[in-house]
């Protein structure tokens, strides 16, 4: 088990996770709203 993490090594992971979170949600509504935007235009 040499992927052990300190726990300060597992708070800074869990940070990271949730700001990637932050960042991914907008951007998967945006992406997701565009795709709608577009099919709604071809039908």
């Amino acid at each position: 088990m040499n992927n052990w993490m300190t726990p300060e090594e597992m708070a800074r992971k869990r940070d990271f996770r949730k700001k990637l979170m932050y960042v991914a949600i907008p951007v998967i509504g945006a992406v997701l709203g565009s795709i709608i935007g577009i099919l709604s235009k071809m039908l």
